[in-house]
């Protein structure tokens, strides 16, 4: 018995459903290897270049200097300690006046990224460093002095860009950088002095995590510990969906692969009943049957698992070195750990999928070999059951996200009840529809095992459904957020625009062809009362800054661009207020709760009307708290724009600056290109991984093909002895491949639909929309590659006659 098993083994894996069980489970495990590898490993280039972003491995931020016990721990745990100070004075120099925003450094500033300055150097203590656009306003050249306050510092040279300048949303004025020893001589800052303190730690991620357990419930009001990935920046973000993105695409490798073993498994237990019902007539009993048996699928589980660490290790290779120009950052070497998850998920899955075609052979009656009728009663709804609460673990599993085990278990739900409604819509239609011979004898054979049809759409439907739906996640990731990001995104923020200034300045741009966002009316002020109860200050919040600090609120009669109401009516009637859904959820705020507000001493008080979502990712001037304007008209505000500004133009800034000195221009550019950046480099990973996806779905569409190919062949013996000619048959064919296909792409693609509308809002926060293109492409799509892999299968191609020479052989 084990050396027939042996060479069952052999004689299958090379043809038949085993063999396609065996490149299944390769496929499979090669996707969660190739991709845990390449995920791990780029996911930690990306957080370095998040780390890079925020100069630091974490970092301290708050508006009140941190205790120096605090700091002392640090160092005394092994940290690396750096300080920083920010703050707003006026430089002197060339009787001139500017305002700018000043940072005070270390000499440890910074642990990671670059410091830009040119000619290339250090900050040290008496010299002053100075942006392009303070030089050009105060016509200075390195060498020259400039007065800071009590002390003169000599210009060293041009600071061209901080590493993490884009994460200081302190430093709107134009930039200039001098040494942390110069604070105390320059006799400006003192204390009840308006700064912002930021301190930089670094070390390995467990000293980091013990200091943080140490210091955070010691933190006071508006100080905030973070990191890389829970900095709520762009990037930050960016650098998380990609991570669930990788999660997903990790995810939707797997269920192909599965959905292919299964299929090939189910129709191996089928095929093989003649075969073991014989054996048991010649005397084996369920014990030599299942060591048979498990015999059998532990050298199927070694191959499959061999042969796909093998390609996942190679592939992982493959997609690396197509990266080696986007990446700049070493990569670190591969752990054991991918390589134990992907053989775990091997074992799991082979054991998961075996338990219902190995009951159905140890079921099989030994009268099978007299009455081919005879056979092991096993209800299908144990395989769906177990199919799905399969998908159900590993999605939980591998994706770490209870509501993406949800959704795609609701929608693979949802893909079985519209597929079958489908079907049977489908063929009440063609029956009604008439047709030719070779149409109506599609449909007979269609009619004739509906349970066979929906099974057969349903592996079709699935494939396409996996696959369209991380096309269309990735698309609203990576394209979705780049076409919100054109080249003519807003680069410049103007703020501290007075009343008087609003027009002139509107003038000037309109002058210089520059077109700028509608002029927001900004009051500065802080919420302190929710219903009347006292709203309590958010220390060390995870999901945005704390409520203890002062908010820039606006109001207006329209909604503004990019929002987008969620619930209750945009109203502009008197005492309205409405609010942003992330501090709304955060407050547990409800339409016609009442929020109140101090505004420097002053009390008021507005009616919650709406709840919006808002894009924060768009660049444009974006507020929690959007009032009535009666609430806040009797309020001294300054004015808020934004705009592109072309290079060949920066001149303009300079003019701007000179001819209003009292605004403030913020340059996001920097922060604009390295987004880009990373959101190119995120992008172009993808789609290597898409390819690999790609390939799944392909390889389940030809499991489902040569699935079936033994009954079709069998029908094709009937029809020809019936005088049936190759013709009529291969149209016969082609329109069941074409029934199939378009009724399995529209299924998929409502299933699309559905699902997405579910994870995009839910697990990617990001808004859902229809997508209209993949309801005429995935039913084409399904209809082409059916058509392709039906004649790959071999039923409509080669002669005919040969080949029911050859089926006449076997059967006889």
């Amino acid at each position: 018995m084990q050396s027939l098993s042996w060479r069952l083994i052999w004689r299958e894996a090379g043809r038949g459903p085993l063999r396609l069980f065996v490149l299944a489970l390769a496929l499979c495990v090669a996707s969660i290897l190739s991709v845990s590898l390449v995920a791990d490993r780029l996911n930690s280039a990306l957080k370095v270049s998040g780390r890079d972003y925020i100069a630091a491995d974490r970092i301290l931020t708050g508006s009140r200097a941190a205790r120096e016990d605090w700091l002392r721990e640090a160092e005394g745990r092994g940290l690396g300690v750096s300080r920083t100070q920010s703050f707003q004075s006026v430089l002197f120099a060339n009787d001139e006046l500017q305002l700018a925003s000043v940072r005070a450094v270390d000499d440890a500033f910074p642990f990671y990224g670059e410091l830009q300055l040119s000619p290339a150097g250090r900050v040290r203590p008496g010299t002053i460093w100075l942006s392009a656009r303070l030089l050009a306003l105060l016509q200075l050249q390195p060498g020259d002095k400039v007065e800071l306050g009590n002390i003169e510092l000599e210009v060293a040279g041009e600071l061209v860009k901080e590493p993490d300048e884009g994460f200081s949303p302190f430093l709107l004025a134009p930039r200039a950088l001098i040494h942390l020893d110069d604070v105390a001589a320059t006799g400006i800052f003192m204390e009840g002095s308006r700064a912002r303190y930021r301190y930089l730690f670094r070390g390995d991620e467990a000293g980091l995590q013990a200091y943080a357990d140490w210091l955070r419930p010691q933190l006071q009001q508006g100080q905030r510990w973070r990191g890389p990935d829970d900095a709520d920046t762009p990037v930050a973000r960016s650098i998380s969906r990609a991570e669930q993105f990788f999660r997903l695409a990790s995810l939707t490798g797997v269920l192909l692969g599965i959905l292919a073993m299964a299929i090939a498994l189910g129709y191996f237990s089928r095929r093989e009943q003649d075969r073991i019902a014989l054996l048991k007539t010649l005397g084996a009993g369920r014990r030599q049957l299942l060591a048979w048996l498990g015999r059998l699928l532990a050298g199927l589980l070694l191959l499959g698992a061999g042969l796909g660490a093998l390609a996942g290790y190679g592939l992982h290779k493959l997609i690396l070195l197509s990266l080696g120009e986007v990446l700049d950052i070493p990569l670190p070497p591969p752990s054991i750990m991918p390589f134990a998850v992907a053989a775990g998920l091997a074992l799991l899955t082979t054991l998961m999928l075996s338990v219902v075609p190995l009951l159905r052979l140890l079921r099989v009656p030994p009268l099978r070999v007299l009455r081919n009728e005879a056979e092991a009663r096993i209800s299908p709804w144990w395989s769906a059951g177990i199919l799905l609460a399969g998908t159900f673990g590993l999605s939980w599993l591998f994706a770490g996200s209870l509501g993406l085990a949800v959704g795609l278990l609701l929608g693979l739900v949802a893909l079985g009840g519209l597929l079958g409604g489908l079907c049977w819509l489908l063929l009440a239609l063609a029956r009604r529809s008439g047709g030719g011979i070779a149409f109506r004898l599609a449909v007979s054979r269609l009619q004739r095992a509906r349970l066979a049809t929906l099974v057969q759409f349903g592996g079709v439907a699935l494939a396409l459904f996996l696959g369209t739906l991380l096309w269309v996640v990735r698309g609203e990731l990576v394209d979705g957020f780049l076409a919100r990001l054109p080249p003519d995104t807003p680069n410049r923020f103007l703020i501290n625009i007075a009343t008087e200034e609003r027009e002139p300045i509107r003038a000037r741009l309109y002058q210089a062809g520059l077109d700028t966002s509608l002029f927001y009316p900004i009051v500065r002020g802080r919420l302190t009362e929710i219903n009347g109860v006292p709203a309590a200050p958010d220390v060390d919040s995870e999901r945005g800054g704390g409520l203890g600090r002062e908010l820039n609120l606006t109001f207006g009669e329209q909604l503004p661009e990019g929002n987008r109401l969620l619930r209750g009516q945009w109203s502009a009637a008197p005492g309205g207020v409405s609010v942003e859904s992330g501090l709304a959820e955060r407050l547990a705020l409800s339409i016609g709760d009442r929020l109140t507000l101090d505004l420097a001493g002053q009390q008021v008080s507005a009616e919650v009307r709406n709840i919006r979502q808002v894009d924060w990712d768009s660049m444009k001037p974006n507020f929690y708290l959007i009032f009535s304007p009666d609430v806040l008209a009797d309020y001294p505000a300054t004015w808020l724009a934004s705009f592109y500004l072309p290079p060949e133009q920066r001149a303009l800034e300079v003019e701007l600056i000179r001819a209003f000195p009292t605004i403030t221009v913020f340059d996001v550019e920097a922060l604009l290109d390295q987004l880009r950046q990373v959101l190119a480099q995120v992008s172009q990973a993808l789609l290597v991984i898409m390819a690999l996806v790609t390939g799944a779905s392909l390889l389940v569409l030809l499991a489902q093909v040569e699935t079936t190919l033994e009954s079709r062949r069998r029908e094709l013996v009937l029809l020809r002895t019936l005088g049936a000619g190759e013709r009529l048959i291969t149209a016969s064919l082609r329109w069941e491949w074409l029934a199939a296909g378009l009724a399995a792409g529209l299924a998929a693609a409502l299933a699309v639909e559905l699902c997405v509308a579910v994870l995009l809002p839910w697990w990617l926060d990001l808004p859902w929309q229809p997508h209209p293109r993949i309801w005429f492409g995935l039913p084409l799509l399904g209809a082409v590659l059916l058509l392709l892999t039906g004649r790959a299968g071999g039923i409509v191609r080669g002669p005919l006659g040969e080949r029911l020479r050859q089926l006449a052989q076997g059967l006889g």
